[in-house]
């Protein structure tokens, strides 16, 4: 069915007078040119009935028009007005079915432009007009659109002007229809449906000797118009019939079903009351299952170890490490290994059938393992069940209260030994006084003796040299000996019971410096030691042996931090800043990363564990320089050393200065 506003365009386009009335007989349309020449005075008459704007006889012949044109025959009506019969426009009458009602046309064309054409112009458009109305009509009577291309040729090539040598060819969808027109000369029309091109039409000529006129181009144009209406109806339509078949399979089908869901829901219903009784029952043992299942998995959680079941292939089944996925191998996930273990339990226990108990180091922790197997219903090993406790604490207590026996021994032997180095070296430091006080008198007449006796030797060397080293030597002696004193003084006071008080009269430079002899042997083998301290530093009250702690821990690992290859050099340098003391041990050695800066004063952290290390020393220095009111800082670099700054206050300006208490 046409669109009313594409009839009107087609109409326009080819008939100058046009008048459209509803089956009301009320105008909802005319042409330009019908409504100036019908209507002088310029009043629209659109929505006016008809037997208000005509004279009754025109009414009459309008009427008989309209009931031939509705009988499916042609009528002819005259347009009189009822005010001016000078005006009459004869018309030819057409009916249409709209989506709402009727609709009736009018139309002609202007007859002063009919009678000043010439008689060829008049039939050839007469051809072209015939045309059209024979291309519309088969359009709505042929059966298909095969058949209407196959016939497209012999009813187009009416409308041409050397009809016998017209050509005509069209393709749709793939199809080919007719011959296609020699060369290059012709007139074409693409076929458009739904926005999307379907074929074309060609019209032209056998050769080339015929001129394509311009108004066969504009009747091809009204042609593909037409066909672009009849291609869209006839598409929908056959949307529709197979629409309205499938809806028939669908309710035959649905018929179908319906029977046999009557059958099957009395079937169901039967077992539907088997049914309830059995799931009233799955209901009672899944409730039981949930529970026991949640019960489980609750204490699955908070088990505080470790627990993993891994399959046959080392991949994890379940585990209550929420870090770890399921189906990833236990080494990677557990160990960061790219292989298995050197001591796989589930390779022992596959071969054993028995549980396995160690203790393995992972990095810097040590973890005590149970390992249990778990068999299938063939009594075969299927997996295993792992318990990994973190025993790392534990093994650093064992060491711990061990360096702590060694060092309650060290005292005990300290205190001995001390009490024997200082008897004799008592005897020396006298005797080394004596000596020297009698070298001072004795040498001035021995002086005199050697001026008379060139060759005069003492100790089988000339009297000049032995004059010359002699009082160097005392002194060395004597030095030596005060160093003696001060190790075992140093000693004595590192192994002394401490009761953690902050009650010493601090010395920092006099501490540092007896550090420094205790560790010199140790340190040399590695590194040189030079201080640089501050003349003149405040004393503060502290705890002199904790105090000491800390800087022999960190003059020692300073020179741990050294190169294997180079002897490195730890700098002691101490100064005043306002009212604190700061102490600074640099040293020239490998430096730290990042990573191990953020964790270097953390409990138990330790790059040094293969060492012997326990990761406690820095830990324990932090709290101490803490209890003293302080705090401890760290500079490193990878390659470029590392140094410690304390930093202790000392009471404010008003902290009696060294030596001046």
């Amino acid at each position: 069915m046409l669109k009313l506003k594409d009839l009107y365009t087609f109409m326009g386009n080819n008939f100058d007078y046009l008048l459209v009335i509803n089956d009301a007989e009320k105008v909802i349309y005319t042409s330009k040119l019908f409504a100036r020449d019908a209507s002088p005075d310029g009043e629209s008459l659109k929505g006016r009935k008809i037997s208000d704007l005509i004279n009754p006889s025109s009414l009459n012949t309008f009427r008989s028009a309209m009931a031939q044109a509705r009988a499916g025959g042609r009528g002819i009506s005259v347009f009189t007005p009822a005010d001016d019969e000078s005006i009459s426009i004869p018309l030819k009458t057409g009916h249409t079915c709209l989506l709402k009602g009727e609709a009736y046309i009018f139309f002609s064309n202007k007859l002063t432009e009919l009678g000043s054409r010439n008689e060829w112009e008049k039939e050839e458009r007469a051809k072209e007009l015939s045309c059209l109305y024979n291309v519309a009509e088969f359009i709505e009577v042929s059966g298909s659109i095969d058949e209407f291309f196959t016939k497209l040729p012999h009813i187009l090539s009416r409308g041409m002007l050397y009809a016998e040598e017209a050509v005509i060819y069209s393709e749709y969808q793939g199809v080919e229809y007719g011959q296609k027109p020699a060369g290059n000369e012709f007139i074409s029309v693409q076929l458009v449906v739904g926005n999307e091109r379907k074929g074309e039409i060609r019209v032209g000529y056998l050769d080339d000797k015929h001129e394509l006129l311009h108004e066969e181009q504009k009747m091809l144009d009204e042609v593909g118009r037409m066909l672009h209406l009849a291609l869209e109806r006839k598409e929908f339509r056959a949307r529709l019939t197979l629409k309205q078949e499938e809806e028939a399979e669908y309710n035959e089908r649905l018929i179908e079903l319906t029977k046999e869901i009557e059958t099957r829901t009395k079937e169901l219903e039967e077992q539907k009351s088997n049914l309830d009784i059995v799931n009233s029952y799955l209901n009672r043992v899944k409730g039981n299952w949930e529970e026991t299942k949640g019960r489980l998995e609750t204490m699955f959680k908070a088990i505080p170890d470790q627990v993993v079941l891994i399959d046959k292939k080392r991949k994890v089944v379940m585990t209550n490490r929420e870090d770890v996925e399921p189906g990833d191998y236990c080494y990677r996930s557990f160990f960061g290994r790219e292989k298995p273990c050197e001591d796989c339990r589930l390779a022992r226990i596959l071969q054993d059938k028995t549980p396995v108990t160690l203790t393995m180091r992972n990095d810097d922790k040590y973890l005590q393992v149970h390992a249990l197997p778990v068999f299938n219903q063939d009594h075969e090993v299927d997996g295993i069940l792992e318990f990994y406790r973190d025993i790392t604490l534990e093994k650093t207590y064992d060491q711990q209260l061990l360096q702590a026996d060694k060092l309650a021994s060290l005292g005990q032997l300290v205190s001995g030994i001390g009490h024997e180095i200082n008897n004799p070296n008592q005897f020396i430091r006298g005797n080394v006084k004596i000596i020297k006080q009698s070298l001072e008198d004795i040498l001035p007449i021995i002086d005199e003796y050697a001026e008379a006796h060139p060759d005069f030797q003492v100790a089988r060397l000339k009297y000049d040299f032995f004059r010359e080293h002699i009082m160097t030597l005392v002194d060395d002696m004597a030095h030596g000996s005060e160093r003696i004193k001060g190790i075992v003084e140093g000693l004595r006071t590192f192994v002394r019971k401490d009761d953690g008080l902050l009650v010493d009269t601090v010395d920092i430079n006099t501490l540092i410096e007896a550090s420094t002899r205790l560790v010199h042997k140790e340190v040399h083998k590695r590194a040189e030691i030079e201080l640089d301290l501050a003349e003149d530093l405040p004393i503060f009250t502290g705890n002199a042996q904790k105090i000491e702690q800390v800087m022999i821990n960190l003059i020692v690992n300073a020179s741990e931090a050294m190169r294997e290859d180079v002897k490195g050099l730890v700098t002691v340098r101490t100064r005043l800043e306002g009212d604190a003391i700061i102490v600074d041990v640099k040293d020239s050695g490998v430096g730290m990363n990042q990573k191990t800066i953020k964790q270097i004063f953390d409990p138990f952290f330790t790059t040094k564990r293969a060492k012997g290390g326990t990761g406690l020393g820095l830990a324990i220095a932090y709290r101490i320089i803490e209890e003293h009111g302080g705090n401890i800082s760290v500079r490193s670099k990878t390659g470029a050393g590392t140094t410690f700054t304390i930093r202790i206050p000392v009471g404010g300006p008003n902290q009696p200065a060294k030596g001046t208490e």
